[in-house]
């Protein structure tokens, strides 16, 4: 990608893998998040190191100001020698692309929300994520308040316009990028942390820890929330809800 000193790139970043998790960082520079699953933050703020889930988007503006050949690409070495990077040209300049590894820092939601409590739900609704080792055909089973998904099992309801936080208890050492279908929610708290305006379709829970998210449905019908890594739904990690 051939760029020019002082220009001003906006990136629409997709993680389209069905399986990985991702990080990205374009050594000298800054991504300036402007938007993440393609709605606006309250906040943009300029961070070292993207992450981005399963199915997760990011826009991020970079200001081309540290003139050289650079690889935007993952901070895993072995995947980025693999072929997860591509090279970024300043005019005038040629050589063999430069990689230098970013300092590590956890990715934070909340840097892009204000710092403030949301408003009061109409119901809250806990989820709690599960594993259980080694299932059928040796692949782990994955459950939701301890059960797999089952077609049989009738939807849960919700009512169109109400305000629901839905509180995601991942109890797995596994990162469960988690999505709702069509619909964008509102997170309200991270990792213990309040935050507010944050809207989103998919959000990372990491091992051990808990988001919450506020939703209000604006359609009828069948909804499916879902984990995004395909092994995880394909082994039980999704249900089903019925807005009326």
């Amino acid at each position: 990608m051939r760029v020019k000193d002082g220009q001003r790139v906006l990136f629409h970043f997709l993680n389209a893998s069905a399986t990985e998790n991702i990080q990205l960082a374009l050594p000298g520079h800054q991504f300036q998040v402007v938007a993440l699953d393609g709605n606006p933050v309250p906040q943009p703020q300029s961070v070292e190191v993207l992450e981005l889930g399963t199915a997760e988007r990011i826009s991020a503006m970079v200001e081309m100001k540290n003139p050289g050949v650079w690889v935007l690409g993952t901070p895993k070495d072995d995947d980025r020698k693999h072929g997860m990077g591509i090279v970024v040209e300043y005019a005038t300049r040629t050589g063999s692309p430069h990689w230098v590894k970013p300092a590590k820092k956890p990715w934070d939601y909340t840097l892009f929300g204000q710092s403030r409590t949301a408003q009061t739900p109409n119901e809250t609704i806990p989820l709690a994520f599960g594993k259980i080792n080694g299932g059928k055909g040796g692949f782990n089973l994955w459950t939701i308040d301890g059960k797999g998904f089952d077609e049989r099992t009738p939807p849960r309801t919700l009512q169109k316009g109400k305000r629901y936080r839905l509180v995601f208890d991942n109890q797995t050492d596994d990162a469960h990028p988690v999505h709702l279908h069509r619909n964008s929610f509102e997170l309200t708290k991270v990792y213990g942390k309040p935050t507010a305006g944050i809207l989103k379709d998919v959000v990372v829970v990491k091992g051990f820890k808990q988001i919450e998210v506020d939703v209000t449905p604006a359609m009828e019908g069948l909804v499916l929330f879902h984990c995004h890594q395909q092994l995880h739904m394909d082994y039980g990690f999704k249900l089903l809800f019925n807005v009326t």
